[in-house]
């Protein structure tokens, strides 16, 4: 047995991967990640920390959130289903992306049907954009450089995940949705994930994987009320 860590450690300085740059300093928009150093009273006291952090950093576990469809999916952090989280199979869908490239609908529907897909499976992404610790090197150029999906594609991997009679997906570009002019609509991209699926965004070092299948176990923060938040993933290879 193999195990491999997909989740992105959170760190100061780690590029926000929601709203404009320009927000950087907005309370609607706070720094992704801060840890604060204190320390107890009594001399030679005992060391701690204090994390403050946006709903998003890193990879994290996204659940239903626009106000739409909010209150038809009552799941929260504190409330999903841990079966389905943990020895969760999941099939490798291979879409080799680089800088700014976009994922088009045909890419998913070639690479899924590819792939050696088994009914319930949750399909892990990879574009290979999460590896070699990239993050670390390009800062928020990490953000404003990974690939991204299509509005078009966003449609098509809602119908995929439907007719694979999945409800989970997991990919390794920064984010869904687009910051730069879509090349095939020429407007920016929008997602909204719909009631009743889970995706988990950010995953890294997914090129680790060897198998075209793997096990994981994922581990979102339980937090009463809340629809997204760091998750740990680990995938177990047999």
């Amino acid at each position: 047995m193999r195990l491999i860590d997909l989740t992105m450690p959170l760190y100061e300085g780690m590029p926000n991967v929601h709203g404009h740059v320009a927000f950087k300093n907005h309370p609607i928009w706070p720094s992704p990640w801060k840890t604060e150093v204190v320390r107890s009273f009594e001399e030679g006291g005992a060391e701690f920390h204090v994390f403050t952090f946006f709903c998003e950093p890193g990879t994290r576990f996204i659940l239903p959130s626009y106000r739409k469809i909010y209150k038809d999916d009552p799941r929260r952090l504190d409330t999903v289903d841990i079966n389905k989280l943990i020895f969760r199979d999941a099939v490798v869908v291979d879409i080799p992306k680089g800088e700014r490239e976009f994922i088009r609908p045909e890419d998913l529907e070639e690479a899924v049907n590819k792939a050696p897909c088994q009914r319930g499976d949750a399909l892990l992404i990879r574009t290979g954009w999460g590896d070699d610790e990239r993050y670390l090197k390009l800062g928020l150029a990490y953000r404003e450089l990974s690939p991204r999906y299509t509005d078009t594609a966003g449609e098509k991997l809602m119908e995929l995940l439907q007719s694979k009679s999945t409800d989970m997906w997991l990919y390794d570009n920064c984010e869904m949705t687009t910051p730069f002019i879509d090349g095939i609509s020429g407007r920016r991209g929008s997602f909204t994930i719909r009631p009743g699926l889970t995706a988990i965004g950010g995953i890294v070092n997914a090129g680790a994987i060897k198998k075209p299948r793997v096990k994981l176990v994922i581990g979102p923060i339980k937090i009463k009320g809340v629809h997204m938040g760091p998750c740990r993933v680990i995938a177990i290879e047999d």
